[in-house]
């Protein structure tokens, strides 16, 4: 587990989450939070999560705010919903006014046809035919009375089909112009309700982002805290273990490793010294071994990569060699002569290399699998040649290149 990469995805959350709602707008991501480059201890993650806490009791504030309007909102849509359902209806009874209306226009104007019909037939020809049969054959029929004026020629004597077809006439003039404005009604009120529901979807949409913006920074500080607390208590009870590895080993015979003195890690410059006869006043120590050395740059990347092992598992890693003298080059060349490098020639002589257990030293393993992903992050790798496909498989061996 990295540490740090959750506290930054904490800080981001806190971030998108520091910006007031406002209505019917999008939520505007800022820019992320610089990632700190240390790994985050455990009171430095109660603080952000104490100071989340507090930005969420903001947020609380503004998401009550951005409720009610969007509440208001849907109310105002599902409002504007039913008065175009209203207005629809409206309108499609005034459509049916209007037809009944043209059907008995056109009954009326049937009936008058056949009313001046009658009076050619039964020979009563007068100026009232007259004016009725030269209408009758205007492009306009609609217009038949109001360009006439017949009523004014009419008068009380008119017949019943004429007194039918104006009346039709008239009928239908109104019943198209409440058809009309009940259209445009409708149309109109399908825009508001359009309208507001896309504002209450806005709405409703960034407030539903709001709360899993806040659940999430919650659930990423939270474990962002229960994982210092735990690089705490396993750095704790690694640094007994380490304590303990440091300490000269109880058997009564010592090995020649045992007997070579330790290193002081003054750091100086080791150029011009040949491979396996560095000076060890010039090496420094691995953090949690006895008498492990290595060159000072390298020593340093391995315990700070021990030290974020050790949060993990709760232990250094194990180191058993690193360091060697031309001498113990050759004891391992002569041991081991399928494996060893040549004497003089090792990159254990030039302090850069480690042989390592606790598991390291099998493929597979959860210990050697954790440090393929993280060595290189400190500057450390296990050659390809050490690799299971590689001409000397060794899983154990792992390598500084800085």
């Amino acid at each position: 587990m990295i540490l740090s990469s959750r506290i930054s995805a904490t800080l981001l959350a806190s971030a998108l989450l520091s910006g007031p709602l406002q209505p019917a707008q999008a939520v505007s991501t800022p820019s992320p939070t610089p990632s700190p480059s240390a790994t985050v201890s455990a009171a430095e993650a109660q603080h952000a999560l104490t100071l989340q806490k507090s930005a969420l009791a903001r947020e609380n504030a503004r998401l009550d705010s951005a409720t009610t309007t969007a509440a208001a909102l849907l109310q105002a849509s599902q409002n504007a919903q039913r008065a175009a359902e209203v207005a629809a209806r409206r309108a499609q009874v005034e459509a049916a006014l209007l037809r009944a209306a043209q059907r008995r226009t056109e009954l009326s104007w049937t009936q008058l046809q056949t009313y001046v019909g009658s009076l050619y037939r039964t020979g009563m020809v007068n100026p009232t035919m007259f004016m009725i049969a030269s209408a009758m054959t205007a492009k306009d029929k609609n217009g038949f009375l109001s360009d006439l004026r017949l009523a004014r020629y009419v008068g009380a004597a008119q017949s019943d089909a004429l007194t039918a077809y104006g009346r039709a006439q008239a009928e239908q003039a109104v019943a198209a112009q409440r058809s009309q404005q009940a259209a445009r009604a409708q149309r109109a009120a399908t825009t508001r309700a359009a309208a507001a529901k896309e504002a209450a979807d806005r709405v409703v949409a960034d407030v539903g982002r709001r709360v899993a913006l806040r659940r999430q920074a919650v659930a990423l500080t939270s474990a962002a805290l229960a994982d210092a607390q735990h690089r705490e208590t396993m750095l704790a009870r690694a640094e007994a273990i380490a304590r303990l590895r440091s300490q000269p080993p109880e058997a009564a015979v010592q090995t020649a490793l045992v007997q070579r003195p330790g290193a002081t890690c003054t750091g100086r410059d080791l150029f011009g010294y040949l491979n396996g006869r560095l000076p060890t006043d010039r090496l420094c120590p691995l953090w949690g071994t006895y008498l492990q050395m290595l060159r000072a740059e390298a020593a340093a990347a391995f315990n700070a990569l021990s030290r974020d092992y050790a949060a993990e598992f709760g232990r250094p890693i194990c180191v058993t060699d690193s360091y060697r003298t031309y001498r113990e080059q050759l004891v391992v060349a002569a041991a081991k002569p399928d494996l060893a490098a040549t004497p003089g020639y090792s990159n254990h002589g030039w302090g850069i290399a480690t042989d390592l257990c606790d598991g390291i030293q099998s493929f597979g393993t959860p210990t050697h699998q954790w440090m393929q992903d993280n060595s290189m992050r400190f500057g450390w790798f296990h050659p390809d040649w050490a690799e299971p496909t590689g001409s000397k498989p060794e899983p154990w061996h792992w390598e500084f290149a800085g």
